[in-house]
């Protein structure tokens, strides 16, 4: 099974999408990274695997703790105690940690802007298999309307350390750079969420943007980054927003 081994407590460790429809779902991220699904028939949780390796899980909606769309898991090593650390920074628990079979321990947060995320502290289950290839995930930021709480926030309960680079953060665990973080642009209608979302790398980023469009994609948004050049926000036809990006350089964090 994936391990945690080489990602450090407070690293982005593990991603889930929720459904209305999974068939939808196995439908629009099979045909735009490759990806197939294989079920766990005693739970029901869904794995997304590329070239045999998982890259994602994936929880019908109605027996998933957070809303519609993409999730992120952060690798932590007493899900309780860092569970504490959400309380006591400001933010709200809303599952409390628990066991899931021998897998390991999950809980579901809301940082002090609403944003949920989840804490995974791996028992036999780690993280997701491979990453920053085209086709998987390759980075993981932030988007929020309140920068210097959310550096207060995520600090307290990772222990991140921060490289702040003008509107944006790169967040550290060790020396080791885990995720990103930056402000929602003052233009972007103020009915676009703050969020934690994923982004999948792909060689080419138009050709993806034009061919999620036709499975049935909306277009959000788009920015340069000053790492990864061109990156676009995109919803899958069930709400679900990611970002496409080109691979990473060698030597750029994934």
């Amino acid at each position: 099974m994936p391990r945690s081994d080489g990602v450090p407590p407070g690293a982005p460790c593990w991603l889930e999408l929720t459904a209305r429809d999974p068939q939808e779902a196995v439908r629009f991220y099979g045909a735009l990274f490759e990806w197939r699904l294989e079920y766990d028939e005693k739970t029901g949780y869904g794995r997304f695997l590329r070239g045999g390796a998982t890259v994602a899980g994936l929880w019908p909606e109605p027996t998933s703790a957070g809303a519609a769309g993409w999730t992120v898991l952060f690798h932590v090593e007493d899900a309780e105690a860092t569970a504490g650390l959400v309380r006591d920074a400001g933010g709200h628990v809303v599952v409390e940690p628990r066991a899931v079979d021998v897998l390991g321990t999950l809980a579901g947060c809301l940082d002090p802007e609403g944003v949920f995320f989840m804490l995974w502290q791996p028992g036999t289950e780690g993280c997701v298999e491979l990453t920053g290839v085209p086709g998987t995930w390759a980075w993981t930021e932030l988007f929020t309307r309140d920068l210097e709480g959310a550096e207060a926030f995520y600090s307290r309960v990772f222990g991140w350390g921060r490289l702040r680079e003008g509107p944006r953060v790169r967040w550290t665990a060790g020396d080791r750079v885990v995720a990103g973080m930056r402000t929602i642009r003052p233009e972007i209608p103020p009915e676009a969420l703050a969020a934690w979302l994923p982004h999948f790398a792909v060689t080419d980023v138009q050709a993806t943007v034009d061919r999620a469009l036709a499975l049935g994609a909306v277009y959000v948004a788009e920015y340069e980054d000053a790492i990864y050049g061109r990156a676009v926000s995109i919803s899958d036809p069930q709400d679900g927003q990611f970002v496409l990006i080109a691979p990473p350089s060698p030597g750029v964090p994934s």
